[in-house]
Formats: C-alpha cells, sequence, structure tokens
C-alpha cells in the first residue's frame, strides 16, 4: 500500500464499494484512511461505527489486493478519518497474463476526441499504464471511463517510427495530483507486435 494511493471499501451491512484514500500506517498496528464521501449516501452514515468490518481492496502494479479490517476509532475532528486494525492478511489476484515493463515512454493518448499528453509507466504485451497530472486534464476528467475506447501513440527506445496502438480502458486510479490509466491493447499490426515484442524481450519480458 502507497500513502495516498486509493481504496475501495466496502462497510459491513453496505453492498455498494466506497472510495477512500491511505492516509497513515503504523505496522502491525493500525492503517488511516479518510472517511469516505457519503454524497447521496447518508444512510451508510449509520456504518461508520467502531468494530463494524471493513473490506478494504486496492490495486498496485496491476494486482488486485484485498483484506479484511474493523473499525477501530472513527474521528470527525478536525478531519474526518478511520482507524483501521492492520490487516492479519492479504490477499492478492494478480490481472496479469505478462510481466509488464516498468518505463518511461512520454505518450499522446487519444480517447473520445480529446488528446492527452502524458508517460507510459509500464507496459507488456498485453497493455500499458498511462499517467497525466491531474492538472492538466481537471476539465476532462469525465473522458476517463472504464471501456472507453483509446488510441495511444509513442516512441520505443531505438525506435524512430512512432508506433499506434487502439485499446480499452480497464481501471482508472485518480489521485491527489495524477491520474492512472490501466489500458488493454485490443488491435496491434504485426509491425507494432514485432517492435513491441522485441523491446520487452530485451528487457526481460
Amino acid at each position: 500500500m502507497q500513502i495516498g494511493g486509493t481504496l475501495k471499501i466496502q462497510l459491513e451491512g453496505e453492498k455498494k464499494r466506497l472510495t477512500s484514500e491511505l492516509m497513515g500506517v503504523e505496522e502491525d498496528k493500525y492503517l488511516v484512511i479518510k472517511s469516505p464521501s457519503l454524497q447521496y449516501m447518508s444512510h451508510v452514515s449509520n456504518l461508520l461505527y467502531e468494530g463494524n468490518t471493513v473490506i478494504v481492496r486496492y490495486l498496485y502494479k496491476g494486482t488486485v489486493f484485498g483484506f479484511k479490517s474493523r473499525i477501530k476509532y472513527v474521528i470527525t475532528n478536525p478531519i474526518k478519518l478511520l482507524i483501521l486494525e492492520y490487516p492479519k492478511k492479504i490477499e492478492n489476484q494478480n490481472l496479469r497474463k505478462h510481466r509488464r515493463v516498468d518505463c518511461y515512454l512520454p505518450a499522446s493518448v487519444r480517447i473520445t476526441g480529446n488528446t492527452i499528453e502524458g508517460t507510459i509507466i509500464d507496459i507488456s504485451r498485453e497493455g500499458y499504464q498511462f499517467t497525466v497530472e491531474k492538472s492538466k486534464i481537471e476539465s476532462s476528467l469525465k473522458i476517463f471511463q472504464v471501456e472507453n475506447e483509446t488510441s495511444v501513440s509513442f516512441k520505443l527506445p531505438g525506435v524512430e517510427k512512432i508506433l499506434t496502438v487502439t485499446g480499452k480502458q480497464k481501471y482508472i486510479i485518480e489521485d491527489s495530483d495524477s491520474v492512472k490509466i490501466g489500458i488493454l491493447f485490443d488491435n496491434m499490426t504485426i509491425e507494432v507486435q514485432e517492435r513491441l515484442f522485441d523491446f520487452l524481450s530485451t528487457a526481460g519480458a
């Protein structure tokens, strides 16, 4: 878990998952998270009590992690926080069939007619993770939707030609200063495939 990372929490007695943020950790003792926004869900406030069970899930480098905990304390002043018991066990489910390679590749992603300039920070044979500074796209956040079609253009090291591949958004992670998008390739020419696979093989993937 990363401080500032997005968490999805599910309280006992409520089916919907709420969005929170990890604020702090005291290893083997407790976690500090933001109390989730309850806009249009005022009934959920009754479930934010000490001792209630909570299931926490988060995404880290393509793997979904999850654990069960309990609320130790509810803090309402000066800010709203939840103190959770430190998890005894964290389970994970790897979403990837192919290992990704960490990288830094300037890229342009086109989504619903909008072109976003950002960076590919990891890539595999099946997809990539794209990140962009939140301040650059505040007015365009609504275009980031799961299953939206995308087109990405980028250069690989040592390759002069710009490569373009289409895909679909599979997840969106929004934090205080950036937006990260996981995109799955759905159409790749033989030329792009060969160049990408050569790059990945050289990197050991």
